[in-house]
């Protein structure tokens, strides 16, 4: 059990915009680090904050959030017992974007560039297909901002999971982060078929493999 108050359960008796979990800094008096710039891989490269009471701020060392170490560890875990992690999501709102790696440079690809990106591509035409939504499709640094220490560079750079991504879901900034109620259920309607989609291809691709 975690020694301090989960962020999740803060935005509903606090903040209900607070960004970061609420884990305490050494010498800092504000609160928590942003979860999505503590991951070890290329972590403190640009786009993330040393400030702790900046929104991005990116922890005092790698994996210092325990919510990043700990998906790590999982990670990792599966892969010792010879399980092959296959695809990663990163899911957050709003803006609506299907984002791959990189996030932390916006020079240079991924190696399987062309193949995660196509895949990203097909789930957003799916996605498009149910109501409309349109996704824009990328690498991280050149759909949004550079974001070092992001959990999508993490698993493809680190742990070697080759269709890692970072979403962003509904709207396009009338509603921002409060989402109505009614909107909810369309946004999971949309998305479930892609990811359907998603998961069919990497277990095909794993079973070619083997």
């Amino acid at each position: 059990m975690l020694a301090w108050p989960a962020s999740y359960d803060y935005t509903w008796t606090n903040d209900r915009m607070w960004r970061k979990n609420r884990q305490p800094t050494p010498g800092a008096t504000c609160i928590g680090t942003d979860t999505n710039r503590n991951w070890e891989y290329q972590w403190n490269t640009g786009g993330s904050s040393s400030m702790p009471c900046n929104d991005a701020y990116m922890g005092p060392e790698p994996f210092w959030a325990v919510e990043a170490s700990s998906v790590d560890a999982y990670i990792r875990q599966l892969q010792a017992e010879g399980l092959e992690v296959l695809s990663y999501s990163d899911i957050h709102a709003y803006s609506q974007l299907f984002m791959m790696p990189w996030g932390y440079t916006c020079n240079g690809e991924i190696p399987d560039h062309d193949e995660v990106l196509a895949v990203a591509q097909e789930a957003a035409d799916i996605i498009r297909s149910v109501h409309g939504t349109t996704f824009t499709v990328g690498p991280i640094c050149q759909v949004i901002y550079q974001a070092s220490g992001s959990s999508a560079d993490h698993t493809y750079g680190a742990n070697g999971v080759k269709y890692s991504y970072a979403l962003e879901l509904r709207d396009l900034g009338r509603y921002g982060f409060q989402l109505p109620p009614e909107y909810i259920v369309p946004s999971i309607e949309e998305l479930y078929p892609a990811y359907v989609y998603i998961f069919q291809h990497v277990l095909n691709e794993g079973r070619r493999r083997q």
